[in-house]
């Protein structure tokens, strides 16, 4: 994908470039690929751009040349490290979450590591969750109306 976006800005002319679309395969490659690659791709596209603003377009001074490629390889080498890092914790989060949890139908207590301990604990074991207990809306209107029916009959 790189290198056609190269072939369309080297096709296009000194008057349209195309060097924002670097972001694309940069990012993809960051996300289902590796940051290896991203990184990769993050130097050789701004570098196949200088070589086509050097040698196949307009001259121009070789300072400009440089720096819009070093601006690039800037901002391409920060998204790849991103996204790459972006998508190592959203995997890691997936493997987290797709956990399968073993529940006591009868104590709603949670088998974790081959002992069964209340669900608060298992929160905080597993995921450095602190709890704090309420009511839900629910439940108070269900207490009330018992304690109502306790009293009416008492």
């Amino acid at each position: 994908m790189g290198f056609a976006i190269l072939l369309l800005d080297l096709f296009t002319g000194p008057f349209l470039m195309f060097p924002i679309f670097f972001v694309i395969p940069v990012t993809l490659s960051a996300w289902f690929c590796s940051s290896r690659l991203a990184y990769t791709l993050a130097f050789l596209l701004p570098a196949g751009r200088f070589v086509i603003a050097e040698f196949l377009d307009v001259p121009h001074s070789i300072l400009y040349a440089v720096a819009n490629a070093l601006i690039r390889v800037a901002v391409l080498v920060l998204i790849a490290f991103l996204v790459g890092r972006t998508s190592m914790q959203a995997r890691k989060m997936e493997e987290r979450v797709n956990t399968l949890v073993r529940v006591c139908a009868w104590s709603r207590t949670v088998e974790y590591q081959g002992e069964w301990i209340s669900f608060e604990a298992y929160l905080q074991r597993r995921f450095n969750i602190d709890t704090t207990h309420g009511i839900s809306p629910d439940a108070a209107e269900k207490l009330l109306a018992q304690r109502e029916e306790t009293d009416h009959n008492a």
